[in-house]
């Protein structure tokens, strides 16, 4: 099962079937036009969380496996988005990792997203093979933009495929963070 992680301030854990109403509720139209499987009724939620636990039981390395967390307000226990790792992903080597989130409405601005990938890459260096976490961000979203940047992201186009339309970002798993 999914490995609960936490700075004291948010927890990634596994979601559970009890969570799929906070799933669906949060995703907002900027999280539906950000990400492409957002769940937005409660049907899509409960099968998303069913997904998201199999891919944890299974080999995380398989093409299109996924391990995904709920983002949990440490002070108050309530679902405050998603945060998840692709270790293999199609544009990117061995060795890189996907990662992506999002934070629901009414945490957001307060550090969370930052905090989920800060975690994130703590447990790719300690837990997993991949040497090099990657952000892919659309070029008009501000904020993913300053995550890269506070959580020691690099501008890094050169991994992106010719067409890309994101801006990539990286940063190395083996080196401690600036």
């Amino acid at each position: 099962m999914a490995p609960e992680l936490t700075d004291g301030v948010v927890v990634l854990a596994a979601m559970a079937f009890e969570d799929a109403p906070a799933l669906a509720a949060g995703a907002d139209a900027e999280i539906a036009a950000r990400l492409a499987r957002a769940p937005s009724t409660l049907a899509a939620a409960e099968r998303h969380i069913g997904v998201c636990l199999a891919d944890w039981l299974g080999d995380w390395s398989r093409a299109g496996a996924t391990l995904v967390w709920g983002i949990v307000d440490a002070a108050t226990g309530t679902l405050a988005g998603t945060a998840e790792v692709a270790l293999r992903f199609p544009e990117l080597g061995p060795g890189a990792a996907n990662l992506s989130y999002a934070v629901f409405p009414r945490w957001r601005g307060r550090g969370f997203a930052a905090r989920a990938v800060d975690l994130m890459c703590g447990f790719l260096a300690t837990r997993s093979l991949a040497s090099l976490a990657v952000l892919r961000i659309d070029r008009d979203n501000g904020p993913s933009l300053r995550v890269a940047e506070r959580c020691g992201f690099r501008p890094d186009q050169e991994l992106a495929p010719a067409n890309a339309s994101m801006l990539w970002f990286s940063r190395g798993l083996s080196l401690p963070r600036e």
